[in-house]
Parts: C-alpha cells; structure tokens; sequence
C-alpha cells in the first residue's frame, strides 16, 4: 500500500521590500518542490504579490503588536520556518512562537534564537543567489533560475480596466512604454525628472512612435504630476489605485519599462517585461533584472556603489551623467528586441 508523505506545514517569514520579495520567489518555488506547505508571512500591501505566486498555500500578517503576531504564529502549528529577514526581530517572533526548525543567516545578535543559524556565503552575488545555502541545508534546490510572476485572470481584468481608463488601448500596434521615477529607498536612486521628462518627449514625438504612460503608486502622485509638467502634456498615469497585483498586469503590458532600482523593475522582469534600468548608488551585479532583454545603464563612478540614500558627495554624477540619449537608444533596442522575439526571428 502506497503512503503518501504529508508536506511540512513550513512558515517563510517574508523580506519587507518589493524588490526583496520578487527576488525571494525562488526560494519559495524550491521549498515548495521540496515538499513543504508554504504559509508566507508578509506586509499586508506584498499579501496580492505573493498570491500570484502558485508556491504560496496561505498568508499571514504581522500584527500591530508583537505578541498577537506570535499568537498567530502559535495557531498556524509550523514545524519549521525560514527567515528570509536578516533581523534579530524576525528571529524573535518565530523563537517565541516555539517552532521546533528556525532556519535563519547568522546576523543581528540573533543566533542563539535559530536552529540552527546558518552562516551567510562570503561572497555575495545577484541578490536572487542569497538563499541558496539556506536551501542546500534544508535539503532544497532552486528550480527556477529567475523569478517568475503569473499574472492571475482576476489580477488582469482590473489592470486592464486601469489601462482603458487611462484611454490606452491595450491592442495597440504602437510600442507601450512605461515610466517610473521613484524609487522608495531614497533621492539618490531617482535619474534626474528633466531628463524622463526630456525621453517622454521624444518617445511621444510620432518619429518615435511610442505611446507612454506614467507608472505610480499611492505616495507618488505628486511626482507623476511633477513629471507631467515638465513634460509639458498630460501622460496617463497608472497605478495609485491599484494593488500589485494589478501593478503586475499592467507592467506586463508594456513593451518596455524605463525605471530606476525600483521594486516596479523586479516585477516587470517577473512578469516577462524588458527593462531600461538606471543604476547609479546601488550595485546592478547585485539587483540588475532578472531575465532576457534587459538593458542596464550603470556609469561606475569611482565613488559608486555607496548604497546612501542622498549623495555625500553632493553632486549625484553617478545618476546624472547617465544621458537621455543612452536611454533612448537603450530603449530603441528593447522594443527591437522584442519584436523579433514576438515575431519569432
């Protein structure tokens, strides 16, 4: 008589960022392989995100206060949880809610509270790469080489309803490229607003040929309407009204997305969309999109990366000296490159 195994009620205990999260995807695909039910605990506003993710069984959300999360935890009977937060707070909740394995990296004072604390590898490489060990000690392998976002029908039905608001037609001959000039971690990662305004122009001019729209989300209104006045038109903006899911679907729409180090970025490349990625204060061999097609715009300054929020050095070169004109012809050979890739040659 065939038995058949009963998977491991596993809790992953989720990284805070956006981009951390997609990055984290193949951690959960490979658990998942493994024979582990997955119960992610996460931020409410990463819950639409990681249920587009066929790895995830349930979510969870942290409380407002510590110990009803770890009353939470308790219920949920997890025999085994993977911290993918290097803090000692993660390490604290899943301690305190008595899972028997705590996988975790030694960092942040925490390791008498894993079992067992793992030792981070000495080198680091793409971001994406830095659960491997804990995987291999768990007796996981990564199956997926990159992180991969299926867009759910529901998901595609509201991005859709957001785009033919803003009156763009999703069937379009014309290439669909988006902007996003934010970026959360702070000033130093945003290429300067001239110049996306200069590259909507020439993008919007018919001997380009491209329709834009602006990508934003609920604390970057002002900076889209900012971005709008330079540019001197009304773009259609996308995306304040909308959860990431259908952030998801919309970005999966675009021929190409022209972005800074954003989580946006790693959601376009999750989603199978090609990127022009501007790098300036942060390391693209560390969090460059994943995937095909994708075009990094990197000066290398001397003093870059230095990964501060406002540059200490006061000019902020690394990101200004990346000109309109690279991105344009950057952007030129993405949407190039996907047509061929549409058109199978």
């Amino acid at each position: 008589m065939e038995t058949t195994l009963r998977p491991i009620r596993c809790l992953v205990v989720s990284a805070n960022w956006v981009g951390d999260t997609v990055m984290a995807l193949p951690v959960l695909d490979a658990l998942s392989a493994a024979g582990r039910q997955l119960t992610v605990l996460a931020r409410p506003h990463l819950h639409p995100l990681l249920a587009l993710s066929p790895a995830v069984h349930a979510l969870l959300e942290t409380a407002r206060s510590n110990g009803e999360t770890v009353q939470r935890l308790r219920a949920g009977a997890f025999e085994e949880a993977i911290l993918l937060p290097n803090s000692f707070r993660s390490a604290w909740l899943v301690h305190r809610a008595r899972i028997p394995s705590r996988w975790g990296y030694r960092a942040d004072g925490r390791s008498l509270l894993l079992r067992p604390a793992v030792h981070r590898p000495a080198v680091q490489l793409h971001q994406r790469q830095d659960y491997d060990r804990l995987l291999k000690r768990m007796g996981a392998s990564p199956v997926t080489t990159h992180p991969e976002l299926i867009v759910s029908d529901a998901a595609s039905k509201t991005g859709d309803s957001a785009l033919r608001r803003a009156e763009i037609a999703i069937d379009h001959k014309s290439p669909l490229v988006g902007l996003f000039a934010a970026a959360e971690f702070g000033p130093s990662k945003r290429w300067r607003l001239d110049h996306f305004a200069a590259t909507a122009r020439i993008l919007e001019d018919p001997t380009f040929g491209a329709r834009t729209l602006v990508l934003a989300g609920p604390k970057e209104v002002s900076l889209a309407k900012a971005l709008n006045n330079r540019v001197g038109k009304s773009l259609p903006v996308v995306g304040p009204d909308l959860d990431l899911a259908a952030l998801a679907a919309v970005l999966a729409r675009l021929d190409v997305l022209i972005t800074n180090d954003s989580g946006p970025m790693h959601i376009a490349a999750a989603v199978g969309t090609p990127c022009v990625a501007l790098f300036g204060p942060t390391d693209p061999q560390r969090t460059a999109p994943v995937g095909s097609g994708h075009h990094v715009l990197f000066t290398g300054r001397w003093c870059a990366p230095c990964f501060r929020r406002h540059c200490p050095l006061l000019h902020h070169r690394c990101m200004k000296e990346i000109g309109v004109e690279n991105v344009i012809e950057a952007t030129r050979k993405v949407i190039g490159w996907r047509s061929a890739e549409q058109h199978g040659s």
